[in-house]
């Protein structure tokens, strides 16, 4: 600064504006107490440039005690001001570039616990599904050979009923028997069902239509205390699917949300057409329909919902059900290329969804009373080969063709059977069991055909389809069959 004189109004006159107060009053307050004066503020330069300055003193009194004096330093230190000043800032960038690196870190941490968390549940899923089929394939394998035993029960059973009809007592035994063998056909249907190998009749069904058919039939089922409720899109498109089988369904979700309401509660069913990209929900792409059966009942816990689908487990009492509705359904729904889900909260209610293929393209209408002509009995005996490899079925099998009037010869194996075609004896039937050690009923078949090309086949298997790639020109007939059903399809087979 030039050499001017620097008085105490000068110091006043530099001292910026927004200061002046504040030192102002630390000077009155030195001033009237005593206490030392202290005080940072900025002062404005002749060329403008504004500095910082701490000013320290000490008030001196005469004798008298009357203020005269102060004593102190003043100091420029607008140097170390703008070094801590940007110290301050520095740190403050720091602290927000911690912050965000933090947050980033927490971010990436939530991500990585999601990403574990879904993970553990795909494994989860991935080991359910795995039992699932582990015992599906088990299940199937147990049906089939119970689907054996019960065919030779059942024709043994059917003979036998013919021949007492005069004795009152053998007829209600045996159509007590009956009934039971029945009764067990009708369960190997499910544990097929769930094991994917039940027979299906697939076909565009009118999913509205059926429902609104069966309104009555669940209303009924449901009972008074339950309000149906239904929410069913127009032009919908038609789906894939035995429409037979979908009404059971329909009929076991609503009966099971009937007993999760026992003091009544609301059940809706509801329609939607559902579009599915290629690889999603591991289904193939493509259109599809939901139906979906909502109560407000009691739900069921994790640990229940996990088992729900599987053979034989049951929230009922003791007697009131086989366990065998929900995995039948989840079967179904498997083999006919859709999906079968349930969500549920204890308390809260069960939701059960069944997605199912939709039909592509134009729905042909077709007459279901014309569209299969009638196939009349032959009257005539024919010489029929029969082939099976179970000794107790090819033997109850026999009995009951010989019984329709017709002649059998009997073979125990496909090697057996192509011995006795290329004897030149003269068959106008050959039926099979598919299911053979050695050479299969399909293998049987191709081979029969290169020895008799006009050989009419009836094919008989205990599962409803054969492996993939197998082609088989053949009349089915699927196990157990009655001697009714024998008589039908061997008509078929010699009039196709």
């Amino acid at each position: 600064m030039p050499d001017e004189p620097f008085a105490y109004p000068t110091l006043q006159a530099s001292i910026h504006p927004d200061d002046l107060k504040g030192t102002h009053e630390a000077l009155t307050a030195t001033i009237e107490t005593g206490v030392g004066f202290a005080v940072e503020y900025r002062v404005i330069w002749p060329d403008g440039s504004v500095h910082w300055v701490e000013n320290r003193a000490q008030l001196l009194r005469n004798r008298s005690g009357v203020a005269v004096k102060m004593v102190g330093v003043s100091v420029d230190f607008t140097e170390r001001r703008q070094i801590l000043e940007q110290q301050r800032h520095l740190n403050e960038l720091l602290e927000e570039r911690v912050g965000a690196r933090t947050a980033e870190l927490e971010a990436a941490h939530e991500i990585v616990l999601a990403e574990a968390a879904q993970r553990q549940k795909a494994e989860e899923q991935l080991r359910q599904i795995q039992k699932l089929e582990a015992i599906g394939q088990l299940t199937g394998g147990v049906a089939h050979d119970f689907n054996n035993l019960l065919m030779v029960v059942l024709g043994n059973l059917e003979l036998i009923r013919k021949a007492v009809t005069n004795e009152a007592r053998l007829v209600r035994l045996v159509d007590g028997a009956l009934q039971a063998a029945k009764r067990g056909a009708s369960l190997t249907q499910r544990l097929l069902a769930f094991a994917r190998r039940q027979d299906l009749q697939v076909k565009a069904v009118d999913l509205r239509k059926l429902v609104t058919d069966m309104e009555d039939l669940l209303r009924r089922s449901i009972g008074p205390m339950i309000i149906l409720d239904k929410e069913m899109p127009e032009n919908l498109p038609h789906v894939l699917a035995d429409a037979n089988q979908l009404e059971l369904a329909l009929l076991n979700l609503a009966v099971n949300a009937r007993d999760a309401m026992p003091e009544g509660g609301s059940l809706k069913i509801g329609l939607e057409e559902i579009n599915v990209a290629p690889g999603d929900k591991e289904l193939s792409g493509g259109r599809y329909v939901l139906l979906s059966v909502v109560d407000n009942g009691k739900g069921m816990d994790e640990d229940t919902l996990a088992k729900a689908v599987e053979p034989f487990f049951s929230t009922k009492e003791l007697g009131k059900g086989t366990g065998l509705g929900l995995s039948m359904i989840h079967g179904l729904a498997l083999q006919l290329g859709g999906s079968f889900s349930l969500e549920s909260v204890l308390g809260s209610g069960t939701t059960a969804q069944l997605l199912i293929p939709a039909v592509e393209g134009d729905v042909v209408q077709m007459d279901v009373k014309g569209s299969s002509p009638v196939i009349m009995p032959d009257k005539q005996p024919k010489r029929i080969l029969l082939v099976d490899d179970d000794i107790l079925i090819a033997m109850s099998s026999a009995d009951m063709v010989t019984d329709l009037g017709h002649e059998v010869v009997e073979a125990h194996s496909g090697a057996e059977a192509l011995e006795i075609l290329g004897s030149d004896q003269q068959f106008d039937l050959l039926i099979t069991d598919y299911s053979m050690p050695g050479m299969n009923g399909a293998d049987l078949v191709h081979a029969a055909r290169r020895l008799v090309p006009d050989l009419p086949v009836l094919l008989a298997s205990g599962y409803a389809d054969l492996p993939a790639g197998v082609q088989v020109d053949a009349v089915r007939l699927g196990k157990p069959y009655t001697q009714d059903q024998l008589a039908h399809e061997i008509s078929s087979a010699l009039q196709a």
